[in-house]
């Protein structure tokens, strides 16, 4: 959360003019609410399996030539951590965890889980392994230097060469 997903998401995109889909503006078009009502609504574990659902569909609709912009969460679930390890192509955004906190602060309203930061922390700390194992790539992102970010990226995917 913060780490500039949509942002850079959406510039890689339009540099390699491929389509750019936020999974989360996708689950709040299919439910008609914010993913924090969504959360708040149905709870943790239907919100992940509605994720996992909504990822397969848009994998199915765009195979390729997309970049699939997902909440962090996305690795929460056994099931989803299968769909991304067999994408061939899973970047790992990782920027400074206090970076974050910090960009975020002026938007706890619209964040899930950043009401209470020690429970973000403790979030995150449980999910960077997972961030590891699935990376095919490691971008590290500073939330307030977007040039940077965007510039690292490029290099990174353009060195890799388009996904298998």
């Amino acid at each position: 959360m913060g780490s500039g997903k949509t942002t850079l998401g959406r510039r890689v995109a339009g540099a390699h003019e491929w389509d750019f889909i936020d999974l989360d503006a996708q689950l709040e078009a299919a439910r008609g609410c914010s993913v924090r009502d969504l959360v708040q609504r149905e709870g943790e574990p239907s919100f992940r399996a509605l994720e996992l659902e909504v990822l397969q569909d848009v994998l199915g609709a765009h195979p390729s030539d997309c970049v699939i912009a997902t909440g962090g969460g996305i690795v929460e679930t056994e099931a989803a951590r299968r769909v991304l390890a067999e994408l061939g192509c899973v970047v790992w955004l990782r920027a400074d965890p206090d970076a974050c906190v910090a960009r975020l602060g002026a938007d706890r309203a619209l964040r899930p889980f950043l009401d209470d930061e020690s429970l973000w922390r403790a979030r995150y700390t449980r999910r960077e392994p997972w961030y590891r194992q699935l990376a095919v790539h490691v971008v590290e992102t500073h939330p307030a230097d977007v040039e940077s970010s965007l510039a690292a990226l490029l290099r990174c995917l353009d060195r890799a060469g388009p996904p298998a």
